[in-house]
This record gives C-alpha cells, structure tokens and sequence, in this order.
C-alpha cells in the first residue's frame, strides 16, 4: 500500500502528460523569475551606475587578491624567481656571452 502512495504524484503526472496539458505548459501555476526585462538599463557611452555595495565588493576583491600575491611572493619567491640559485655574472667568458675575440692589429 505504501508503494502506491509514494507512486500517486507520479500517475499524477503522467496523467497531465497524456491529456496533453503538459507538466510545464504556460500557466501551470509555476513561479518564473527571469522576465520583467532588463535589470539595469544599458545607457549609451556612459558607464553603469554601481550601488555601493557592488564597489565595496570589487575593491574587497581587489585588495584581497594583491594581498595575496604579495604575500605568496614574500614567502615562496622561487614560485616567480625560479627554483635555483642565479649565476654569478662576473664569471661568465667572453664566449659563453658571445663576444667576438678582440682583433689584434
């Protein structure tokens, strides 16, 4: 007896789908919120009108991601640097820069 009762919203249903009405049909009694146009109106070459909770947000934002990158390269500088120590420059030959030798008259 359970089983049918658990099946009854199911027959329910079908039933709509057989008469042909449809389970999503215009006018179902379903609650839609994507109409009602546009949100903010769009105004030609001018920028949009921010609240000031969507500026709060975007510079909380920015803020928490520099601190963020600054902080990442305070504490692992090799992630940007690299993972090796750099050569001594003063060491390097002449020809491993690719000087050309000196012509001597």
């Amino acid at each position: 007896m359970s089983a049918l009762i658990k099946l009854g919203p199911l027959v329910r249903v079908g039933g709509r789908l057989f008469r042909g009405g449809g389970v999503w049909a215009t006018g179902s009694g379903g609650v839609r919120h994507a109409g009602g146009g546009v949100h903010i109106q769009p105004r030609y070459r001018q920028r949009p009108q921010l609240t000031s909770s969507q500026v709060f947000q975007g510079e909380f934002f920015s803020a928490l991601t520099w601190f963020w990158i600054f902080w990442r390269l305070w504490h692992e500088p090799e992630a940007v640097m690299g993972h090796f120590t750099y050569p001594d420059p003063s060491q390097w030959t002449d020809e491993e820069l690719g000087i050309l030798p000196d012509e001597e008259d």
